[in-house]
């Protein structure tokens, strides 16, 4: 009875250590969610290194001591250029291009094998940064500002060269999303002179709206005395006949308007009389 116990335990422990010695060059990774695990084996001694074509998805995957594994993220990635550069007419402006993109799901050991785990850095960046310095420099300053219709035209046509010039043109395994043009702004110096511009243009302005209103008054009062001495000389009168006529007119239009207790008295302007007020509860 003893004798078949010792024989058990021996064969549990020959059993163990077997198992022990076949994983004993193992390893157990977990790969992110929203990733693709790329494996890159590099075996010691017998085999061949190298990307392994097929994607591990997300989870947790036995993979040998030897092999490393890349993580390749899947979800767009933003990358951001600052630029300071000049316009079309010299002037100096400042701003952030953004390209947003995102590998192709399945792809990574492609883009892994062909391009690096930096294949941004290493196959787009120039190309994206002279995209953008080449296209906004066909464009003036307040274009580039003040213009809605700037920007969407600049994002499109930056986004056509990216795909058609580096991704189609290389078989670069991303998707691109979309190029986004940030505030476009010129220097602090430019925009104070830019107010400065402003505020003389409006002061110009204001000073062209009073001209025209004095230019129009003056015509104004030079019809008025034309057809004032039209009526004159249609009811024959002298200058000062006329005069006393619209003195009479004016008098009478005060009256008109006047209150009921207002009293008039004529012809006292001709002496220069000044009477005190007139109390009108007497």
């Amino acid at each position: 009875m003893i004798e078949k116990q010792i024989r058990k335990l021996l064969g549990l422990l020959a059993v163990g250590i077997i198992l022990y010695g076949g994983s004993a060059g193992c390893a157990l990774r977990a790969i992110d969610a929203g990733h693709e695990g790329v494996f890159v084996e590099k075996p010691f001694f017998i085999g061949h290194g190298g990307v392994d074509p097929t994607p591990v998805k997300p989870g947790r995957s036995i993979m040998a001591l030897t092999t490393e594994i890349i993580q390749v993220d899947l979800r767009p990635t933003q990358f951001s250029e600052h630029f300071d550069i000049i316009s079309a007419e010299n002037a100096p402006v400042s701003f952030d291009a953004f390209l947003i993109a995102n590998v192709l799901p399945g792809h990574s050991p492609e883009l892994i094998n062909r391009f690096g785990s930096t294949w941004y850095q290493n196959n787009v960046k120039e190309a994206f940064r002279t995209f953008v310095r080449e296209e906004v420099q066909q464009y003036q300053l307040f274009q580039l500002t003040t213009d809605p219709e700037t920007r969407p035209k600049l994002q499109k046509a930056i986004a056509e060269r990216v795909q058609r010039d580096v991704i189609d043109k290389i078989g670069l395994p991303v998707n691109l999303n979309r190029v986004v043009i940030g505030g476009i702004m010129p220097p602090e110096g430019v925009l104070k002179q830019t107010a400065e511009t402003i505020v003389q243009e409006q002061r110009r302005l204001t000073m062209v709206q009073f001209q025209r209103a004095e230019e129009a008054r003056e015509k104004a009062e030079q019809q008025r005395g034309l057809a004032d001495r039209a009526f004159r000389e249609s009811l024959g009168l002298t200058a000062p006949e006329f005069i006393e006529l619209r003195r009479v007119e004016v008098q009478k239009d005060i009256v008109t308007h006047a209150p009921e207790s207002l009293t008039i008295i004529m012809g006292m302007e001709r002496f220069g009389v000044t009477l005190p007020p007139i109390d009108s509860r007497k």
